[in-house]
């Protein structure tokens, strides 16, 4: 035991003595080392002529639309198309009992036929009044004569004279006749082609080709003239409506020739409306573009790019280059030691991949042309060629 203990307090004394070098060991301190420059793609601002276009996106609507109704009223007696349904133009969609309106034709052509004939017989009792007032006038003349030679009596001349202003009476009332025959006529044929339009209304027709869209009666019904009784619309081509900004109104005009995208497919469109007096609350100019609707439907979406006016010797940048923080928008300019500018600049319209550039930087300056938003001002950076 006494020789375990020198041993002990010497192993001991050892490892206090490592313990204490460890503790007391000089701290290694960090080397500060420069993080290498970021690459960064650069371009240049440049002066180009753009014409600059807009997307507007609308929806697809039927060419035409009617909302057919009876101009007569009546029972219902044939339904004769469905919803989905495609028709010609002149096309029979329903019918009315028209009982009482070929009644009321007949009574109509009646009444012309009966005009016509008072009309034949004023015209021959006028002819022979004629006849009658000549003779009576010769009459007249012959014993005015005779008076004078005192061969006829005074009361002869008097009877024959009075007889003569009664012929001449008779024929005045006939004349008068024969001279109103032409309104009496033209408000008997009025009458009957009154009466056979009503006739025709009592079959409402397709007023052009379409698709019954929608019917709104059933066979027995009875209807009103001012009741809707049928929906026709025209899908063979198919109008996509917008409402263009005043830039765009003042460019386009009708029969402009404009590109629709539909989904992923592009159709020819042309303008056939446009607005020129602007919505009082939106003050948009609505327009109309119309395209082929060859498997195409009402309600799909569609965009198009519509011009705005021509811009000349603007500043241009990529679309890319623009970095957008809390509603402004900025540039990188590549700077002295290729450390970067943050420019705060002012938009104008977009052209395709190119952003016009109103005030903020000038023409000919280095910038960051893409991948801006890992960026940061001050940043030194490795500029390479945007290709």
């Amino acid at each position: 035991m006494k020789k375990a203990l020198p041993i002990l307090l010497v192993l001991l004394a050892v490892g206090v003595g490592a313990t204490t070098l460890v503790a007391t060991r000089p701290v290694p301190q960090p080397e500060l080392r420069e993080s290498a420059p970021a690459r960064v793609a650069v371009t240049r601002t440049t002066r180009l002529d753009l014409t600059p276009t807009t997307r507007l996106t609308g929806q697809l609507q039927p060419a035409r639309s009617a909302q057919l109704q009876f101009e007569v009223g009546g029972r219902v007696t044939e339904r004769l198309v469905e919803p989905g349904q495609r028709v010609v133009a002149g096309a029979p969609l329903a019918r009315l009992d028209g009982a009482d309106y070929r009644d009321a034709l007949a009574e109509a052509q009646a009444r012309l036929a009966e005009e016509r004939l008072a009309v034949a017989r004023d015209r021959r009792l006028l002819a022979l009044a004629g006849e009658h007032r000549k003779l009576q006038q010769r009459e007249v003349e012959r014993l005015e004569r005779l008076g004078e030679q005192s061969l006829a009596s005074h009361t002869n001349l008097d009877e024959a004279r009075q007889r003569l202003l009664q012929l001449q009476g008779d024929e005045a009332r006939l004349r008068q006749s024969v001279d109103g025959t032409e309104p009496r006529l033209t408000l008997s044929r009025t009458a009957v082609e009154r009466a056979r339009r009503n006739v025709r209304r009592t079959t409402l027709t397709a007023p052009f080709a379409g698709t019954v869209n929608r019917v709104n009666f059933e066979v027995g019904d009875s209807v009103t003239s001012s009741q809707p009784a049928l929906t026709l619309v025209e899908t063979d081509r198919l109008d996509l409506y917008l409402e263009a900004g005043g830039e765009s109104a003042r460019v386009l005009e009708l029969g402009r020739p404009l590109t629709v995208t539909v989904g992923s497919e592009r159709r020819d469109g042309e303008v056939v409306a446009l607005q020129r007096d602007p919505e009082p609350t939106t003050h948009t100019h609505p327009l109309r573009i119309r395209l082929d609707g060859q498997g195409l439907l009402p309600g799909q979406l569609a965009r198009a790019e519509l011009p705005l006016a021509p811009l000349h010797g603007v500043i241009a940048v990529p679309v890319s280059a623009v970095l957008r923080e809390e509603g402004r928008a900025y540039l990188y300019r590549i700077g002295a030691e290729n450390r970067l500018e943050r420019r705060e600049v002012e938009l104008g319209p977009r052209y395709q991949e190119r952003q016009v550039i109103l005030t903020g930087i000038d023409a000919d300056q280095p910038i960051a042309a893409r991948d801006v938003a890992a960026l940061s001002p001050d940043q030194k950076v490795v500029p390479v060629s945007d290709q």
